[in-house]
C-alpha cells in the first residue's frame, strides 16, 4: 500500500469517526475535501451519501449515491451494497418507480449471501416487484434452508403471488422449526379453504392447549381456528373461537373509539356543501388528477376484487394502499400548525379546522408527483390507488384532484362487520374487535358517505358488492364506462392474471373467479352477532 493510499484511508476514517460522532458539517467539509483529490473512491461517495441523508437532504444523498456508482461502474466493480443502499433511499423518499430500476440493474447471479438478496426481495416487496421478490427469497432460501426468517418471508412471497401450496409447504417448515409461531399458523390457515380431508383444526386445538402463549400470540391463533372451523361449518365452535381472539386482540390496542368518531363528525361540519362547491369552483386547474382514479370504503368489502377488474386488461395500473393523500395532508396541515404556532398541533386537535385553509392544488400537484414516481404506466391509461380509508377524505380529493375518478365499494353492513370483525389486521382498523365499536364506525361511515355524496354528487361512483357478483357483466361494464375505459369480456378472466401480487388480506380469494358466497354469510352465525346487529338495527340498517 503506498503513501497516498495510506493517506486517504487516514482522510477517510477521520471523515467517519466524525459521521459516528455526529460532528456532520465537519464530516461533510473531510470527505469532500478527499473526493477532490480521489473521486475514485466509492466508500468516500457512499459516506457523503449517508451524511446527507442524516442532515436530510435526501436528493443530494442520492445523488451521491449515482455517484458512487457510477465510479464503480468504470472501475467495473458490482457494489451491490451501495446499489441497495440507493435502493433504500430512493423508497424512503417514495420513489418506488426508480428504487425498482435501480434494482433491475443490479446483478444477483453472483450474488451467493442472504443479506444482500434478502434485503433487495425485501425493497422489490416494497415496491409491489412481487415476482422479482420471489425469485430473490428463494435463492437465498436455498442458501440456508433452515433461517426461519427467510422461511416466513419466503411463505409470504408464495402468498402474494399466488404460490399458495408452496406458501403452506413452507409455513409447514416454519412450524416444524417452531412449534408456537402463531403468525405462522394464522397465515397458513388463511391460504386455502380448509376440508374435512385437509384441515389443521387438531393441531392449533393441541397448541392452544400447550405451553402458554403472549396475547398476541394466542389471539391469532384463535383467529387461525375460527376461520378452519369456518371453513368447516362448524360455526358456534367458530364464533366463540372468533370472540376469544377479538377480546385478546382488544386487550392489546390502545384505542379511543371516540376520537375517530369525533373527528369524521368534525370533517362533516367543517367541510360542508357551501366549502366544498365553493373551493371548487375557483379551481385552476379542473382536469387535475384526469389520470388517477381512488377505489375506497371500508375494508373487506370487494376493494382488491375491483382493483384486479380494472387492472385486468392492461388499461389501469394499481398503485397498492400506499397512504399517500392522508400523509401529504397531514405533512401540510402540520406545517401551518408550525407556522402559526411554531409547535405541531398536539394529536387530532385542529387538524381538520387547519385542514380548510390549505392549498388544494399544491397538494394534488404533491401527490400525483410522489404516486407517479411509485409505478410505471408503460402505457396504461389510469394509475388507481386502493387505500380503503380514503373514503375520509373524499371531498377534499375532489378539491385537490377534481380530475380524479372516485369509486366506493358498498356492501350489505352485516356482512361488512362481520367479514372485518374475523379479520385479523396488522397494524390498522382498531375498530376491528369489538362489535359494538365496529358497528358505531360503520354507522359514521354511511352517515360520512352520506354526507360527500351530497356535496360531490355524480363524482362518485358507487359500485354494490352484492351486484357486482350477480350481475358480474352488467356491473362491470358500468365501471369501465365510469372511468372512460373500454371494456371486454375478457375482464371476467381477472384472477388468471399471475404477473400481479398483492399483500393484503384478500390474496387468496383475488386468485379465483368472482363468487357469490360471501353474501349473507352473517346469518350462519347470527345469534352470536346481536351486540353488533342490534347497533345497525336501531340505525336501520337490518
Amino acid at each position: 500500500m503506498n503513501e497516498a493510499t495510506v493517506n486517504s484511508q487516514d482522510r477517510y476514517l477521520r471523515a467517519l469517526q466524525a459521521y459516528q460522532q455526529r460532528e456532520y458539517r465537519q464530516a461533510e467539509a473531510q470527505v469532500s475535501a478527499l473526493l477532490r483529490e480521489r473521486p475514485e473512491l466509492v466508500n468516500g461517495w457512499r459516506l457523503r451519501a449517508d451524511i446527507q441523508y442524516a442532515l436530510g437532504q435526501l436528493d443530494t444523498c442520492i445523488e451521491y449515491l449515482e455517484s458512487a456508482l457510477a465510479v464503480a461502474e468504470a472501475a467495473s466493480k458490482p457494489w451491490v451494497s451501495a446499489s441497495l443502499h440507493l435502493v433504500k433511499i430512493l423508497v424512503a423518499s417514495g420513489q418506488q418507480r426508480r428504487a425498482l430500476r435501480a434494482l433491475d440493474i443490479i446483478d444477483f447471479s453472483c450474488v451467493d449471501h442472504i443479506e444482500p438478496l434478502s434485503q433487495a426481495a425485501y425493497h422489490y416487496s416494497l415496491c409491489g416487484g412481487y415476482a422479482a421478490s420471489l425469485l430473490l427469497y428463494e435463492k437465498a432460501l436455498l442458501l440456508q434452508p433452515n433461517n426461519t426468517q427467510l422461511l416466513f418471508n419466503c411463505a409470504a412471497a408464495n402468498r402474494a403471488m399466488g404460490k399458495l401450496a408452496r406458501a403452506e409447504q413452507l409455513y409447514n417448515r416454519l412450524i416444524a422449526q417452531n412449534p408456537v409461531d402463531a403468525e405462522a399458523y394464522k397465515n397458513r390457515s388463511d391460504l386455502r379453504r380448509q376440508t374435512r380431508a385437509a384441515n389443521h383444526v387438531l393441531e392449533l386445538e393441541q397448541v392452544l392447549k400447550g405451553r402458554p402463549l403472549d396475547t398476541g400470540g394466542e389471539s391469532q391463533l384463535c383467529f387461525a381456528l375460527a376461520k378452519e372451523y369456518e371453513d368447516l361449518e362448524e360455526y358456534a365452535k367458530s364464533m366463540a373461537m372468533l370472540e376469544r381472539a377479538c377480546k385478546l386482540r382488544r386487550s392489546i390496542i390502545r384505542y379511543a373509539p371516540e376520537t375517530d368518531l369525533e373527528k369524521i363528525d368534525e370533517i362533516m361540519r367543517v367541510f360542508d356543501r357551501d366549502k366544498i362547491l365553493n373551493a371548487m369552483a375557483k379551481s385552476s386547474e379542473p382536469a387535475q388528477g384526469r389520470e388517477i382514479v381512488f377505489v375506497l370504503g371500508m375494508p373487506r368489502t370487494g376493494t382488491t376484487l375491483v382493483d384486479r377488474i380494472l387492472c385486468a386488461n392492461g388499461q389501469v395500473v394499481s398503485a397498492g394502499e400506499p397512504g399517500i393523500f392522508s400523509r401529504l395532508l397531514t405533512e401540510m396541515i402540520e406545517e401551518i400548525a408550525r407556522e402559526n404556532s411554531g409547535e405541531t398541533v398536539p394529536g387530532n386537535k385542529g387538524l381538520v379546522e387547519i385542514a380548510a385553509g390549505i392549498d388544494f392544488e399544491q397538494l394534488g400537484r404533491n401527490y400525483l408527483q410522489e404516486i407517479k414516481g411509485r409505478v410505471s404506466r408503460e402505457g396504461s391509461e389510469l394509475i388507481l390507488d386502493k387505500n380503503p380509508m380514503n373514503f375520509l377524505y373524499v371531498g377534499l380529493i375532489r378539491l385537490a384532484l377534481p380530475g380524479a375518478k372516485i369509486v366506493h365499494l358498498c356492501r350489505d353492513a352485516m356482512d361488512t362487520c362481520y367479514a372485518i370483525y374475523k379479520t385479523q389486521f396488522r397494524n390498522a382498523y382498531p375498530f376491528s374487535y369489538d362489535q359494538q365499536e365496529l358497528a358505531r364506525y360503520f354507522l359514521k361511515y354511511r352517515a360520512l358517505m352520506a354526507h360527500w355524496q351530497t356535496v360531490v354528487g355524480d363524482g362518485v361512483l358507487d359500485v354494490h358488492y352484492e351486484r357486482l357478483v350477480k350481475d358480474f357483466a352488467r356491473e362491470t361494464q358500468q365501471l369501465y364506462a365510469f372511468c372512460g375505459l373500454h371494456w371486454s369480456a375478457s375482464v371476467a378472466d381477472f384472477h388468471m392474471n399471475t404477473r400481479l401480487g398483492t399483500a393484503t388480506a384478500s390474496a387468496s380469494q383475488v386468485r379465483q373467479p368472482v363468487y357469490a358466497t360471501s353474501v349473507g354469510k352473517w346469518k350462519n352465525v347470527e345469534k352470536a352477532l346481536q351486540p353488533m346487529r342490534q347497533v345497525l338495527t336501531q340505525a336501520g340498517f337490518v
